[in-house]
This record gives structure tokens, sequence and C-alpha cells, in this order.
């Protein structure tokens, strides 16, 4: 009896000294660290995996899409370089689909399928800025509600584990694009509202019928973004829309684990040259990828 309450002890002791190692910074504090951390960045390289999977009914209709997404990319913030690669599988149809983009000396390269573009840029900044994602990930948890549950070692580093929900309007907005994005492979027609885009999301159940979930893991030493998990659900009917339209149901799931890496190493981003060959760009763009919330991988 004695040995058991003395293990119990044990256990509350240890229990207690995770959680204060875990706390001995603010979530606050190692946001701004964070920041900071960003600031003296030259260069980094990142790779995401993400699924996503949409259930489609009514009376007479149960349809399926299922695709996963492989993107990996690098960027040099001294060169104002980068490049990334992403690669669409539709599990449905056993099809892939590639999509390349580069930003080099100025200018903007695109290859869908087997086809380059190049397109004219106005703004360098900010297409830099669509390439160097890594500072939008961590305004992502900074307006989020995070906390810090403990500390992981991930690819042999020390860790800050911190796990949450992004704050209102960010989350709708999340929430938006993928309710979008749920319409586009939809074998029933959009409700009218949704095609005029006169529906008020407040006076809907969406935020109510949605879950969004954050995990991210914070480098103890460097403060740096380490990996981010983003895991988000959406159900759609007529009667969460608050609209009058004939019976259906959405479920739409999106999972998403980027990892960043190679902070300060020598990044080497160079064009094929078969980006020479350049093409008018078809038009459009397959859906497919809007599953995942984004036109641009």
């Amino acid at each position: 009896m004695k040995f058991e309450k003395g293990l119990l002890m044990l256990l509350a002791m240890l229990t207690a000294l995770a959680t204060a190692s875990a706390q001995d910074v603010s979530v606050d504090q190692l946001l701004q660290m964070m920041e900071n951390s960003d600031e003296n960045l030259t260069t980094y390289t990142y790779t995401r995996t993400a699924e996503s999977r949409m259930l489609f009914s009514n009376e007479s209709i149960h349809n399926e899409f299922d695709a996963a997404k492989t993107t990996e990319g690098k960027v040099n913030m001294v060169d104002q370089e980068g490049w990334w690669d992403a690669k669409l599988t539709d599990r449905m149809n056993q099809e892939d689909l590639t999509w390349e983009g580069y930003f080099l000396n100025g200018s903007e390269y695109w290859k869908e399928g087997q086809n380059w573009t190049k397109f004219t840029v106005d703004d360098k900044a900010r297409i830099m800025d669509d390439y160097n994602e890594l500072p939008g990930q961590v305004d992502l948890i900074k307006y989020s509600d995070m906390s810090i549950v403990g500390q992981e070692i991930f690819q042999g580093e020390e860790c800050y584990k911190l796990t949450g929900t992004p704050l209102g309007p960010i989350a709708e907005g999340i929430i938006g694009l993928q309710l979008v994005a749920s319409y586009f492979p939809a074998p029933f027609p959009l409700p009218e509202e949704l095609e005029s885009r006169s529906f008020n999301m407040s006076e809907t159940e969406l935020y109510n019928n949605s879950r969004i979930e954050l995990t991210a893991w914070v480098s103890k030493n460097t403060s740096l973004l380490k990996r981010l998990d983003i895991n988000a659900s959406l159900v759609v009917s007529p009667e969460i829309l608050n609209i009058t339209a004939p019976d259906f149901r959405i479920e739409s799931s999106l999972n998403e684990s980027t990892i960043y890496q190679n902070f300060g190493s020598a990044v080497k981003i160079e064009l094929p040259k078969d980006a020479q060959n350049e093409s008018i760009r078809t038009e459009g763009t397959d859906w497919r990828w809007a599953a995942f919330g984004s036109v641009r991988p």
C-alpha cells in the first residue's frame, strides 16, 4: 500500500515537473520570439502532405471525392527567389495532376502539366510574399487561441507543442474557403444564395457545424516553426445554411501537415531549360486544386 502511494506521488511530481517545464515561456512570449526569428530568416525548405475527402448525398445521389496532395518548396529571401512543386492525386479516378511554380530574377513561371507560362510581374514584393509562406503560418498561429500543451522531440530537436483554434474572423475565412471548395465537385446545382454570394455566414449554422484544429511544433532553441498541422471539417445542408433549397448534405474534411526545415542552409533554385518553351496558359484551373482551399497549391 505504501509502495503504491509512493509511486502515485512520484508520478504526480513528474507530471508537475513536465507541466512546469512546458510553461517556462508563455504563449505570447513564444509568439513574439517566433516573429523575431522569422525576421532573421534567409532560407528554408518545406514539405506538405494533405488529404481532402467529401461526401455528397441527397434523395438519389451518394457520391464521394477523395484526393491527396503533396507539395515541396524552397525559399531564398536573400536572392528573392522561390519554388514549389505540387502533385494532386484524384483517388477516385486514379489520376495525377502536377503543378510547379518558380519566382526568379523578378519573373514568375508556372508549369501546369507540360505547359509553361511566364507571367508579367508588377508587384515583385507581393509575389515573393506568396512564395515565402512561413510568416503567414506564424500569423495564423498568432491569431488563434493557442495553448502550450507540452514539449516533444521533433526531428531530433526539442520543441514546444501548441494546440488551438483560429479566432472568429480567421475561422470564418477558412470555413468560407472550405464551403466554396466543397461545391466545385458537387453533383447537384449550387444554391442561388451561394451563386450570387448573397448569404450571410453569421445568419447560418456553419460555424457550429465546423471544426478547425491547429497543432504546432516550435523549436525551443531557435523559436522557429518546425511543423504545423491543420485539421478541418465541415457539414453543409440547406438547414445549416438557413436557405430554402432541395434537401442535400455535404460532409467535407481536410487534413494538412507542413514541415519546415533546412533554415539558413544553401538553397539553389534553377529554372529548367524547357521553361523557355512557353505556351499560352490553359484556360481556367482544374477544380480539383480548389478542393484544398486554394487555386494555387
